[in-house]
């Protein structure tokens, strides 16, 4: 028999949620036009307003002349209710920022480390870096509610492990959130990077205004987060959004391998970063880009002609070749595309932030949907 308190609590805490994420979308709002947009009776909301205020989440910013001349008091989310920490952990090197509900960043740091070194000594330097911006919010410390950790590869966010030995062999089922989380006893996560960037646009980005997208990280691989009715979407096996494994020719070669940015790598034998400055006074790396824009492209179409999204939001070191990247993709996408309406193609709002970013939004993704567990109730909180 179904035990309805359980179902009960699912039901309020599905209603917190929508009310908090509505008021990130819209920003201030009064409570009459929140029952309006969710269709909660009005003492719903005011009673999950009341509750949200309790533990610090809300503040009341003024009033608005209302209908019969009564007064609306405004509401808005404190962006300083909490703080989480967003790391970016790539290859041999790791971005952080404390990020508040805004997502300013607080603090940052970027460091180089030896990401394929030993798990333990990977925890060491992530370790370091949270003591570092720690110590730049002492005062502030309390309001640290969570961690959430991106990186490249096959992630299993139930398990909060890297699946793949690709790019990182020796994290690989590696409990590296159990371990940071025994340090600091805070709740940590982890996510794939495309996937956190998606997430990181609905929160902070055009995601706001969009309940249907998807984000294309276009870097030295080539991968897709997937937002469909407001969530993210992960699939049965964790891999949703793959693209740059998808192939186009019976050769069976990824697609990445051809619109990935390491193929400038190939090539030249130089980091990326570099060749992406020397671009400008080389015409070869001017046409191997071109070349590889056109593969994203193609990448892109095939996401469209598969999930329909209201629009696909372009990240990653691509960006940097300029808009030119932006419009070729652009004119694929409007050719090839077998609806006769195309999506928006849109620049990160974050632009080279944007992974960072969704690093702090999965962090808050979680908080927000159970705010007593972590803004109210500290006991076991990270298990």
């Amino acid at each position: 028999m179904p035990n309805k308190t359980y179902n009960l609590e699912l039901v309020k805490e599905h209603n917190r949620t929508t009310v908090i994420e509505l008021l990130n979308s819209i920003g201030t709002t009064t409570r009459s036009e929140i029952s309006n947009l969710t269709g909660l009776t009005r003492a719903t909301v005011t009673n999950i307003i009341n509750e949200l205020k309790e533990i610090n989440l809300i503040e009341e910013v003024g009033t608005i002349n209302g209908q019969i001349g009564r007064k609306r008091q405004l509401i808005k989310l404190k962006n300083d209710a909490f703080y989480v920490i967003g790391i970016e952990f790539g290859v041999n090197i790791i971005r952080a920022g404390v990020f508040d509900l805004s997502g300013k960043d607080i603090v940052f740091i970027e460091k180089e480390i030896n990401s394929y070194g030993k798990a333990e000594d990977v925890v060491k330097n992530i370790i370091k870096v949270i003591d570092y911006l720690i110590s730049k919010i002492e005062k502030d410390k309390d309001k640290l509610k969570g961690i959430g950790i991106v990186m490249p590869g096959l992630v299993d966010s139930q398990k909060r492990v890297l699946e793949t030995a690709h790019p990182f062999p020796l994290l690989k089922d590696y409990p590296l959130a159990k371990h940071i989380e025994k340090y600091y006893k805070i709740k940590v996560w982890i996510e794939n990077d495309a996937k956190a960037a998606a997430l990181g646009e609905k929160w902070f980005g055009h995601g706001k205004s969009l309940l249907n997208y998807s984000f294309v990280v276009a870097d030295a691989g080539l991968g897709a987060g997937i937002i469909i009715d407001g969530k993210l979407y992960r699939g049965a096996l964790n891999s949703a959004g793959e693209i740059g494994h998808t192939f186009i020719t019976t050769d069976f070669i990824p697609l990445e391998n051809e619109g990935g940015l390491y193929k400038l790598v190939e090539k030249y034998d130089k980091p990326i970063n570099m060749l992406l400055k020397e671009r400008k006074n080389n015409k070869e790396i001017e046409d191997l880009i071109s070349q590889i824009t056109q593969y994203v492209g193609i990448g892109i179409v095939n996401l469209v002609n598969t999930i329909s999204p209201e629009a696909v939001i372009i990240g990653g070191r691509i960006l940097e070749c300029g808009y030119s990247v932006i419009r070729e993709i652009k004119k694929i996408v409007g050719i090839y595309t077998f609806s006769t309406k195309t999506p928006k193609i849109l620049v990160a709002s974050k632009k080279e932030d944007a992974i960072l970013v969704g690093g702090a939004s999965i962090a808050i993704e979680q908080i927000v949907s159970e705010p007593y567990r972590f803004l109210l109730n500290r006991t076991n909180m990270y298990s």
